[in-house]
């Protein structure tokens, strides 16, 4: 009597045992089928490189961040079909001198009324500033390109039909979806890699200040409140530009800076960024800081730093005490003496 018990128990105990594996293996296979359906990967490396990065980690969702980074690095995936988007009013030939058409998707002029309407009356989008960058890198075979704020990609579109290896930045998952398929369209995804944050001198979940007719100044808004409802259409995560520093470390650059008036924040997080990547050349849009107090800061880190702007249309150097009348956009260059 007593070892027909004991038989029993352990049937019953090797019964629970297969039951629990089994159910164990259902969960794990459904969790992994989820993950690969949204195309999620984890890279395991913190020493990380570009062409890495771009084969081993997908962030397809808003709060999937690159693994060893102090803060949250987002790479967006550039293998999925956006070509749908509702954003996408059409694509068109991006026609730049010296350099093949290659496609670029556009807003509607009606909500985008300078860049996208520019690019579909004239094929191009500050060709002349476009073209100064390229024979600076034509002249540099080491110089990579740093798109801080791509928007829907000229420049960064431009380079990478050039031949040059492109990282760009931009805040806005539209401006992001759009230039994925810009990228498909002219088979250069290879050339690039894109990352979904904001620019900030602290990490943090920044807002959206839009303007409905000119989406391209879109402006971010810090310390949004824990009450606001924030998604991936009014939202992004503000990294430092410091976070970057083991993408270039090592590494020549040409940043393109245009973040609407937050250049300053990116540049008070980026002091390791400047100490540790040779930074040689920073364009950026002075328009907006011409007049203020931010635009003596900038003058001031980038001065301390042994940078003398320039005008990128005439190469001629500008003086600092006629700030207020200087060019549009400015390129600071790093003085080698």
């Amino acid at each position: 009597m007593f070892h027909t018990k004991n038989m029993r128990r352990k049937l019953f105990t090797l019964i629970l045992i297969c039951a629990c594996v089994v159910v164990f293996i259902l969960v794990f296979n459904a969790l992994k089928y989820k993950l690969r359906s949204t195309g999620f990967s984890i890279a395991t490396s913190k020493s990380v490189n570009v062409s890495v990065v771009q084969k081993s980690v997908i962030i397809t969702s808003s709060r999937s961040c690159m693994p060893g980074y102090d803060n949250c690095v987002r790479v967006f995936d550039t293998s999925v079909d956006y070509s749908s988007a509702k954003q996408i009013h059409k694509c068109v030939a991006l026609r730049i001198p010296s350099v093949k058409n290659t496609p670029i998707c556009v807003y509607d002029p009606a909500i985008d009324i300078h860049v996208s309407r520019t690019i579909i009356a004239n094929g191009n989008w500050e060709v002349g500033n476009i073209q100064k960058v390229l024979s600076i890198l034509q002249n540099d075979p080491r110089l990579v390109f740093l798109d801080l704020g791509c928007n829907v990609g000229v420049y960064t579109l431009a380079v990478a039909k050039f031949g040059r290896l492109v990282t760009a930045l931009d805040a806005n998952r539209k401006n992001l979806e759009m230039l994925t398929t810009s990228l498909q369209k002219g088979n250069i995804t290879g050339m690039v890699m894109l990352i979904w944050n904001a620019l900030s001198d602290k990490a943090e979940t920044v807002g959206f200040k839009e303007d409905n007719r000119n989406i391209g100044g879109l402006q971010m808004v810090s310390g949004v409140s824990n009450t606001t409802v924030l998604g991936d259409s009014n939202s992004s995560v503000a990294i430092l530009l410091d976070d970057l520093v083991p993408l270039f470390r090592n590494k020549s650059v040409f940043i393109k800076m245009d973040i609407e008036t937050y250049e300053l924040k990116a540049m008070m997080g980026g002091k390791k960024f400047f100490e540790q990547v040779d930074v040689k050349y920073l364009f950026m849009e002075w328009f907006h800081h011409k007049n203020s107090e931010v635009g003596s800061k900038i003058i001031q880190f980038m001065t301390e730093k042994k940078y003398t702007p320039y005008n990128p249309l005439t190469s001629e150097p500008l003086k600092i005490r006629n700030r207020m009348s200087w060019s549009v956009d400015i390129i600071w260059i790093k003085n080698t003496n």
